[in-house]
């Protein structure tokens, strides 16, 4: 009878790791998406999602990760942090799920980050920001990692360089949400980008997230007669609601930068392509790959690679329009930092790829990465590139 419960055991330890033989040595990963398909942040979470099921699509159709195919589910967590929360228990405790890819909100990431970090599962949080998101110092380098820039300082940067420092600006407003600690840090991003760049923050409005009128805030701004207006909002229906505000008091004001808005949905949604003059767009993926190809630095160069095999991908994956094409980067970053730590790792063993993440050293799309286990957030470059909305509602490069 001992024997024979040994024997079980060895058969047991053969199966039950990602080493072992038998079935298991070739089961799927399973990797769980905690995204907001409803709700505020939907434009940002299905975007989210259809580049992660791209990415999935594509190494399953490449062989997969170290001869593992991809088992990718998405769940919608309705833009709440306590769906967040239950989703991301169910994705380790139900689901069995090595990884998960979201949530896109600091809020929402904050509920779901303990979770994982209690299970040791790693989650890939889509929210804009990190070491600014509001997180306990504790969960800043665990088991949670940022699968993305942080969006909204990056915005900022790129208005003073391109905009406010060449134009000589000196009268600057802020509009932002209250969408927790990531957004209403913009102000003080502002504020010291003002004292090297010698311009005045002269009024910091701040809407709810989800706004449907602004009208007070818009006001409040421009009685502060700035000359030009930047943007800290959640890319949708906060940012639709401000241009349409904006516009009706003022048709020409600059504003910089709109996060997500070349899209031809959004566009029409914002009042047309007229509503859209004199707006700074955050560039398409179409645009980055443009200004990648006329770069000449060899992180440029792989840039523009990149970018081919994620349009190639999200083309093959059935994602062909311009909506799924231009803004679903994300959730393909996430993808391409799993696939990095798990082949650098060279083992599906969790604990061995979350070292792994721990000093990611990739160029996912344009972000070059240069991960610290003190630092999740290092990144040395952000190959982005910045864009106008022409008359007939298509995007350009803007060159200055």
């Amino acid at each position: 009878m001992l024997a024979g419960l040994a024997a079980g055991a060895l058969a047991l330890a053969g199966c039950g790791g990602p080493g072992g033989s038998g079935a298991a040595a070739h089961a799927p990963i399973v990797i769980c998406g905690d995204l907001a398909l409803s709700g505020p942040y939907a434009q940002i979470g299905e975007t989210d999602n259809w580049g992660a099921t791209a990415f999935f699509k594509h190494v399953n159709a490449t062989g997969g990760i170290l001869g593992h195919k991809v088992k990718y589910t998405e769940f919608n967590n309705q833009s709440s942090a306590s769906q967040s929360e239950l989703i991301a228990r169910k994705c380790i405790q139900q689901e069995h799920a090595k990884f998960i890819v979201g949530p896109e909100s600091g809020a929402d990431t904050l509920s779901a980050l303990p979770i994982a970090i209690a299970y040791h599962t790693i989650l890939i949080s889509l929210s804009s920001g990190w070491q600014t998101n509001g997180y306990p110092r504790s969960e800043l380098n665990s088991w949670g990692f940022p699968g993305f820039y942080d969006v909204f300082y990056q915005d900022q940067l790129a208005s003073v360089q391109q905009l406010i420092g060449p134009r000589h600006y000196t009268r600057v407003a802020l509009l932002e949400d209250n969408c927790g600690s990531v957004c209403l840090t913009n102000k003080a991003t502002v504020q010291q980008l003002a004292k090297q760049h010698h311009f005045k923050l002269v009024s910091t409005q701040i809407d709810q997230v989800g706004a449907t009128d602004i009208t007070p805030q818009v006001l409040a701004m421009l009685a502060a007669k700035p000359q030009i207006i930047l943007f800290g909002l959640v890319p949708g229906t906060d940012s639709i609601t401000a241009i349409r505000a904006i516009r009706g008091q003022d048709p020409n004001i600059p504003i910089s930068e709109c996060s997500a808005c070349e899209l031809p949905s959004f566009i029409a949604a914002a009042g047309g392509a007229r509503n859209m003059h004199n707006i700074y767009v955050l560039g398409s993926m179409q645009n980055w790959l443009q200004a990648a190809k006329q770069g000449t630095t060899p992180q440029a160069k792989a840039t523009a690679v990149g970018l081919e095999q994620y349009f190639a991908g999200l083309k093959a994956a059935g994602f062909s329009s311009e909506n799924q094409l231009d803004n679903s980067q994300e959730g393909w970053d996430a993808g391409l930092e799993i696939q990095w730590a798990i082949k650098s790792a060279g083992t599906l063993d969790e604990t061995a790829v979350m070292h792994r993440l721990q000093h990611l050293n990739i160029n996912t799309l344009g972000i070059v990465w240069n991960r610290t286990p003190q630092n999740y957030e290092n990144i040395s470059q952000v190959l982005a590139a910045m864009e106008t909305i022409k008359p007939d509602g298509t995007p350009a490069l803007y060159q200055g």
